[in-house]
């Protein structure tokens, strides 16, 4: 019996890193069990020693770090250097932002230094200390936040806010602190809510990708594995050797770099004891079986696959790992979404490792060293390492510091150059070259701080014009962009200046001026009270006044009803309220009378009426006069079952009679019923005299007719009114319906009241009386009630020249009775004069002047007003801007734009000289700002104030040279480069984009054949890549991000020109091109594991290789058939590249062409889809499409996964269902073996071997 491992004796402080790792020893010796009784040991430990401490929190153990203050002095101070050399324009905007970014986060970096060394070394008993280190909650970026520093946050957009919170919890935030600090937790809390849901449905496409794989065989009996070595970004690693083979089996024999002793045989599981062992000989790669090259038929054995996590043993046959896979990638997502949510939004950027001098010395370059001169992200000019190389740092006394720079790292001093101890020289790159910077162009404005001018001293403006044919102005190469000072007014549309350049203004002096002119003349009305923004001056153009008519005004139901009486006692009802606008042709009043209203519906004929269709939905307008007969008729709409009809159709009922149940006529006459389908839609009753007709001949006028007085309509039958004939079928057979005729005359003119009008030349406007008719010649109206046949209306009528005005309703008091109101109608044109204004920033004061008086009578063009713009200060016009014809901005230099240096000596500078603060002026004497020299005589140099901005090249120039502009005005985007911020706001979406195949938005270039790199620099500072490739070919690569390849460097097929991800289609085609399918697929499983890896390492979350192993290998299982050779395969098929292999090696034995075939990385989506099930499928996404396309290709389903047996109710075949097929196979009688093997075979089942069991069978 083996002697159980004794437990180690551990005599230090055990902090979160050290309790995992005891645990996980435990679990590796003891087994579940007895490790769970451990660790409750260990919980109630804690909590019996910590209720005996009587560990409490309280706001005294919170201690902020004495060397805060040092700390964030050094800060404000470098801060400070940069804002000087930012106004001096030796660094951009950008160069100005970065370096205050990385000076707050290099400041808060060594304050969590701090803090550390406070808990660690100061006061390990200290509660906060002990609660984050220990594990039990936090970490140490919140105990930064609550004792160091909150730092700098990001806003909604995620750019960093360049104001860092200084201040912690302890201390307590100012309010502005508070607000930015509230941006960053609130990004946090929307964050997490959007990632939730993506994190979901990513573990959902995972599981559909993968639920079919099954551990199903014992072993698979390959040859083939895949290297492991240890996973780094630069110098960084990321995952070490030891975490990628612990649980594996070894591929082939592991051997001894240097005595080629078998450490480890083939086919052996790598143990923790035995991994350490292979690291210690110095082994730095293992080949070890993977589920990427095992050859299972549609499944993963047991030896490829390794341990099963969940107990450190050899997988057990009938495990779902495909599930387990897919949910150990997708559960973390949502834990990475939790991450800027318990952080509060905090912003942590990796700076470069930055090398700081040990003591005073001078640095040496070594001889080889390679170097090209750069602009660091701070603006420094500095040289930038093309190969590894060394530095020497060398003291007095023969002090020496040799340091290896690798490439793409800074040194920031020249050769030779001394340096003070504890002063940065040299930045390490943090990224080797295996490490890619994800960076993004992003864009910054640059605005203005004071108003002025613009001037171009050395920028060169070139103009890029698109596909679209927009111009855009960009800066050629890097320059300075002066704005010089003064005082620059905008001037408000139509304003004339009074002014030239160079003419001087005194203080209140007047600038520019406006006048306001009437466009139509007319009668001045001055209003007294002000309106909002000003005076309003009211022109009437034209008016009319209905002199004779009075105004009655009512109130019924809370609102106001207006009615016009006229001198002969005619009623009109206003129709729109007075002070409302009214147009052409609309309807002012309608005559309020009963001459055309009928008793009910009917049939209306026109005599003699002439009429036209009015505008809009108003009717016929009356041309001519005539008369209006109408024959009357009630029409009942009903749209009920016919079974409630009472009456019968052509029978004579009197008024009072139900027709329908529950609808009584109002009239006697003949029922006329109108029915479809048994629905009976109306019920008319035509009144009239019904006269019996022995024959249809004894009708002497045609039926539907009119008969004047006097016609004989049947023998002995004479009409003495008018009448409408009409034959009708009733009951009692056939007879005569004459109808009563009803007359209406109709005047050619309404009378239309009396009006008074007054206008301009060209401007009338007037009352028309008008009247309509709703209804045409012939219409049969249905009504019960009554009917208005004629409407008589008021409408206004404005005269042509005028039409497009409006007219306002306004009643006027009679003057001879105020009791009385008139009805008058006016044309007005309102000009509003401005109040006047004081001063502001980017406006003179302004004085106006109204030159008419109420009641003027004045003509077109006339002008009204005149509103003066005047000075602020005295000074001069430097500048006008025109745009067209009109005056848009002016520009005063003041005395306070200007600064007299007395030099005491004669000036080293001349007139039209631009200035940095502090250039020298004369002798000793410097100029305290920065600007233009106006003036520069023996004893005194004048300097006009200015402000350089640096731009660098290629960025958007939004002004031109000599342009005016205002403070917080844009001058300029730059164009730069930035590093993402590394938050999981990159990690899901990049998990997504690798998993789903996607390109990358800014991918890097890759090589397509080996050879040399030839790196040229153009004139434009961008770079061209050349590859002399082996054979003497020379192929040029477009180059658009930074290059990290250098001059003369030997590269490799696939190796990158540019950083940025890389398009894994790109890999798959370039090693398939070279090496074949077998290679490329290797390739580009490699980058996708390896890639996914880091995203999710680099968040701190730890995923065994082989769960991406198993995601992967269903997205690259799949090769699309190209030419079909003899088998059966069509070409553009996605097939497996197994079955293509078998396929192949069939037509190699029969001597068939062969399919030709290209290898497909398909994204989880795609794979899932193209799965060979499809109830898998159609339960996925497009169900129809799916289900109909295998429905018309006649597919069977082979039940092998997991989802298509939960769908139809079966048992799965995993785990104990695994067991059942295994039971249901043993129990097949021998003679039925061979046939029903195939049948076993579709319903997922796998022999244990089928040879032995034939064996057997034969003897």
């Amino acid at each position: 019996m083996t002697q159980p491992i004794k437990p180690k004796f551990i005599n230090r402080r055990i902090d979160k890193k050290g309790l995992g790792q005891l645990i996980s020893a435990a679990f590796a010796s003891h087994g579940t069990a007895r490790t769970a009784l451990m660790a409750d040991n260990l919980k109630n430990l804690g909590f019996q020693y910590a209720t005996r401490g009587a560990v409490s929190i309280s706001v005294e153990d919170l201690q902020v770090p004495e060397s805060k203050v040092e700390i964030l002095e050094q800060a404000e101070k470098e801060i400070q250097r940069a804002e000087e050399r930012y106004t001096r324009g030796e660094i951009t905007e950008v160069e100005r932002f970065q370096k205050v970014i990385d000076t707050w986060a290099g400041a808060t970096q060594e304050l969590t230094e701090g803090v550390k060394r406070n808990f660690q070394d100061i006061n390990p008993l200290n509660s906060v200390g002990m609660m984050a280190f220990s594990g039990a909650r936090g970490n140490l970026s919140q105990v930064r936040q609550l004792v160091g520093m909150r730092g700098l946050m990001a806003d909604p957009q995620g750019q960093i806010i360049d104001l860092p919170i200084k201040t912690n919890f302890r201390e307590g935030l100012n309010v502005t602190e508070y607000i930015i600090s509230s941006y960053g937790a609130r990004k946090g809390l929307v964050d997490t809510a959007l990632r939730t849901a993506d994190s979901g449905y990513l573990t959902r496409r995972l599981v559909d990708v993968s639920q079919d794989v099954i551990v199903r065989e014992e072993d698979c009996l390959t040859q083939r594995g895949i290297y492991r070595a240890s996973l780094r970004d630069g110098d960084k690693m990321i995952v070490h050797l030891e975490d990628r083979l612990v649980g594996r089996v070894a591929a082939r024999d592991v051997l001894h770099p240097t005595t080629n002793e078998v450490l480890a045989p083939r086919n052996i599981q790598f143990t923790t004891d035995q991994v350490k062992r292979i690291i210690e000989a110095g082994v730095e790669q293992v080949m070890v079986r993977s589920p990427l090259t095992c050859e299972a038929n549609r499944s993963v054995c047991r030896m490829c696959y390794g341990w099963s996590l969940a107990h450190s043993h050899l997988v057990d046959i009938g495990e779902a790992v495909g599930i387990i896979a897919a949910q150990s990638i997708g559960e973390p997502g949502t834990q990475l979404t939790m991450r800027t949510f318990h952080t509060g939004g905090v912003f942590t950027g990796e700076v470069a490792q930055p090398l700081k001098a040990a003591f005073d010395g001078k640095v040496k370059f070594s001889s080889g060293l390679r170097t090209r001169p750069i602009r660091t992200r701070h603006g420094d000019e500095a040289f930038q390492i093309e190969q590894t190389g060394t530095v020497t740092l060398e003291g007095k006394e023969g002090r020496k510091d040799t340091l290896t720079l690798t490439q793409g790292s800074t040194i920031l001093v020249k050769d030779g150059e001394t340096v003070e101890a504890g002063m940065m020289y040299a930045e390490l790159a943090l990224m080797g070259k295996t490490a890619r910077k994800s960076t993004e162009k992003a864009q910054k404005e640059v605005s203005t701080d004071l108003a002025g001018e613009v001037r171009f001293a050395d920028l060169v403006a070139e103009v890029k014009t698109d596909r679209q044919g927009n111009e855009t102005q960009y800066a050629g190469r890097p320059g300075l962009l002066w704005v010089l000072s003064g005082e620059v007014y905008n001037l408000p549309p139509g304003a004339e200046s009074a002014l030239e350049r160079g003419n001087k203004v005194e203080k209140d002096g007047v600038i520019a001026e406006t006048k306001l002119i009437t466009e139509h003349g007319g009668v001045v009305r001055l209003k007294d009270q002000d309106v909002k923004g000003g005076r309003e001056v009211e022109i009437i153009t034209a008016s009319v006044l209905l002199d004779k008519a009075i105004v009655h005004e009512e109130k019924s139901q809370g609102r106001e009803h207006y009615a016009l009486e006229t001198d002969n006692g005619q009623m009109f009802a206003l129709k729109i309220a007075p002070g409302t606008k009214v147009h052409n042709g609309q309807v002012v009043a309608e005559r309020v009378d009963n001459r055309y209203m009928t008793r009910s519906g009917g049939i209306l004929k026109y005599a003699g009426v002439e009429v036209a269709k009015a505008k809009g939905k108003q009717g016929y307008e009356v041309l001519k006069g005539g008369t209006l007969l109408w024959i009357p008729e009630e029409t009942h709409e009903v749209n009920k079952d016919i079974s409630l009809l009472e009456v019968e159709d052509g029978q004579y009922v009197e008024a009072g009679t139900q027709v329908v149940k529950d609808i009584y006529c109002l009239t006697s006459g003949v029922i006329g019923i109108t029915q479809r389908n048994d629905i009976l839609r109306e019920v008319v009753i035509k009144p009239g005299e019904l006269h019996m007709l022995d024959t249809p001949g004894d009708l002497k006028v045609p039926h539907e007719s009119l008969a004047y007085p006097g016609t004989e309509v049947l023998p002995d039958l004479v009409v003495e009114e008018l009448r409408y004939v009409e034959q009708v079928e009733t009951p009692e057979g056939l007879a005569v319906l004459l109808r009563p005729v009803e007359e209406f005359s109709v005047p050619d003119e309404p009378d239309a009241p009396s009006q008074e009008a007054a206008s301009q030349e060209g401007m009338s406007i007037r009352l028309r009386g008008v009247q309509r008719i709703p209804y045409r010649h012939d219409d049969r109206v249905k009504a019960v009630d009554g009917v208005e046949l004629i409407k008589t209306q008021l409408v206004l009528e404005i005269s042509d020249l005028a039409a497009q005005l409006a007219a306002d309703i306004e009643l006027m008091a009679d003057p001879s009775d105020p009791q009385l109101l008139r009805l008058q109608m006016v044309i007005l044109e309102t000009l509003l004069i401005r109040r006047d204004v004081t001063a502001d920033l980017q406006h003179g004061s302004t004085s106006t002047r109204i030159l008419v008086q109420d009641g003027d009578s004045i003509e077109p063009g006339a002008v009204i007003a005149r509103t003066e713009i005047l000075a602020k200060q005295a000074g001069t016009v430097r500048g006008i801007t025109r745009s067209g014809t009109n005056v848009r901005r002016i520009l005063l230099v003041t005395s306070s734009d200007l600064i007299t240096i007395d030099t005491k000596g004669e000036p080293v500078v001349k007139q039209g000289d631009l200035l940095r603060a502090g250039d020298v002026v004369s002798g000793s004497m410097r100029t305290p700002e920065s600007g233009q020299v106006v003036l520069a005589v023996k004893d005194r140099v004048v300097v006009r104030i200015g402000r350089p901005y640096l731009v660098s090249g290629g960025a958007i120039l939004l002004v031109q040279d000599s342009d005016l502009i205002q403070r917080g005005d844009n001058l300029a985007l730059l164009v730069f480069e930035r590093a993402k911020t590394g938050d999981i706001i990159q990690g899901l979406p990049r998990v997504e984009e690798l998993l789903e195949a996607r390109k990358p938005k800014e991918m890097c270039v890759l090589i397509e054949r080996s050879g040399d790199a030839q790196i040229t620099q153009m004139p434009d500072e961008s770079y061209q890549v050349r590859v002399v490739e082996e054979d003497g070919t020379v192929t040029d690569y477009p180059v658009s991000g930074s290059i990290i390849v250098s001059d003369g460097q030997h590269v490799r097929a696939g190796d990158p020109v540019t950083d940025g991800p890389a398009n894994p289609h790109d890999i798959l085609r370039i090693f398939h091109e070279r090496e074949g399918i077998q290679k490329g697929i290797e390739q580009v499983q490699r980058y996708l594991v390896n890639e996914v890896q880091q995203v999710y390492r680099s968040q701190g979350v730890e995923i065994h290789d082989k769960h991406i192993e198993i995601i992967v290998r269903q997205m690259t299982s799949k090769v699309r058939v190209d030419d079909g050779g003899d088998t059966t395969f069509l070409p553009g098929e996605l097939i497996e590249l197994r079955q293509i292999d078998q396929v192949n090696e069939a037509m190699s034995i029969t001597g068939g062409a062969p399919a030709k075939c290209t290898p497909m990385l398909l994204g989880i989506t795609k794979a899932s889809l193209n799965t060979d099930s499809f109830i898998s499928a159609a339960s996925f996404q497009e169900t129809t499409r799916v289900l109909t396309e295998a429905a018309i290709e006649g597919k069977s389903d082979w039940l092998r996964g997991l989802k298509e047996n939960v769908i139809i109710g079966r048992l799965i075949p995993a785990g104990t269902g695994f067991n059942a097929y295994e039971e249901a196979e043993e129990v097949i009688e021998d003679d039925e073996l061979i046939d029903d093997s195939l049948v076993l075979r579709t319903v997922g089942v796998t022999f244990a071997g089928d040879d032995e069991f034939t064996d057997e069978d034969e003897d």
